[in-house]
């Protein structure tokens, strides 16, 4: 049976205000993260639900569309416009690459995702001696993470062999190196400090934000460096007055293993040209010192592009209360969610959020 973008949000919807005990008429605004799903999809969805007359907005900014709602709805919560708001990202996709209306020159000339993730792997691999196995590695922890978590859609492990022989899609990149197109859906709830004490709540606070766009598009540019991700960390760490080495654990965008090895880097994990080290010596692995995507990634999870982003701060969420069963960072207090889109070299839009459990 056809299954709509509603039928898929629903739930999460659900699950979401079962989690913080409250009921639809707890909540004071709703922003709802979405490409493909239309006009007022939010309302459409908030109004099958029976929800109250509360705001709503309909959140696009591609593939960080999920944290830039996240950021809005905590802004709207401290300028004293909301005590409780609802996140909602969703997305039903349709299968074969991601669709972008209005694509850019590099991407109209054949510069789509692969190829430029491609082009930036191969780079690193001449800048700085990377061997193509090490981005087959990752996608080997990742699958290795997701074995424990249930909400993911590829659980199955593979083997170092099984990446790099499987299907090529642009060199060094393989078909198990990429993540997969993918329906879903997240919720969150946030709300203030005051609001959380009425209720019992555990908090989880944010402590920083950054959402960056790289706009250099006339400059020369290092194939290399993703400049969003490195300006929006860049502002959360310093909002939240912590560093990368106080990081606990990590969700970050990894729609190809390439990327995620680059976005190591870009968000001080370690020194440029450091990311190999990361993943042959296990620092980035459940156990290491700064684990990075335990929930499995997107390279196991795959990507609804609304709901993405919104699905880190659920693992965060679990993992910083201490409730990530069988997948749990033992201690974890600080932690860091990280998405990014568009079109391009650079990121269109890059959201890095800094969450503690105190």
């Amino acid at each position: 049976a056809e299954v709509s973008a509603e039928d898929i949000a629903r739930p999460a919807v659900i699950q979401a205000l079962s989690d913080a005990g409250i009921t639809r008429s707890d909540i004071d605004s709703a922003f709802i993260s979405h490409l493909y799903q239309g006009e007022v999809f939010g309302q459409r969805l908030l109004r099958g639900l029976r929800f109250p007359e509360i705001p709503i907005a309909n959140m696009e900014n591609a593939c960080a569309s999920g944290s830039t709602a996240v950021r809005e709805a905590w802004l709207n919560i401290a300028a004293g416009q909301a005590e409780a708001a609802l996140v909602v990202g969703v997305e039903k996709m349709s299968r074969g690459l991601i669709s972008f209306v209005s694509a850019d020159v590099e991407l109209t000339l054949g510069n789509v995702a692969p190829a430029q993730y491609a082009l930036a792997a191969r780079r690193h691999m001449h800048e700085f001696g990377t061997s193509a196995e090490v981005f087959g590695k990752i996608v080997g922890k990742s699958r290795r993470h997701a074995e424990r978590n249930p909400n993911v859609r590829f659980r199955e492990p593979v083997t170092l062999a099984e990446v790099m022989q499987s299907r090529p899609i642009a060199d060094p990149i393989t078909l198990l190196q990429c993540c997969r197109n993918g329906s879903g859906a997240a919720a969150v709830v946030l709300a203030n400090e005051s609001w959380c004490r009425r209720h019992g709540a555990a908090a989880i606070w944010i402590r920083g934000v950054g959402l960056s766009s790289f706009m250099s598009d006339n400059e020369k540019r290092a194939l290399t460096n993703f400049g969003g991700t490195r300006a929006a960390a860049r502002a959360a760490y310093e909002m939240a007055g912590l560093g990368p080495d106080e990081l606990d654990i990590v969700e970050l965008h990894d729609a190809f293993a390439p990327g995620e090895l680059l976005h190591y880097e870009g968000l001080g994990l370690c020194e440029k040209g450091g990311g190999a080290r990361l993943v042959t010596e296990g620092t980035t692995s459940l156990g290491g010192r700064v684990p990075v995507n335990v929930s499995g990634g997107l390279l196991s999870k795959s990507h609804p592009l609304g709901a993405t982003g919104v699905a880190q701060f659920a693992e965060l969420t679990w993992q910083l209360r201490g409730t990530a069963t069988g997948r749990q960072v033992e201690g974890a207090r600080v932690a860091l969610a990280h998405s990014q889109g568009g079109t391009g070299l650079e990121a269109g839009a890059t959201a890095v959020t800094i969450l503690t459990r105190d």
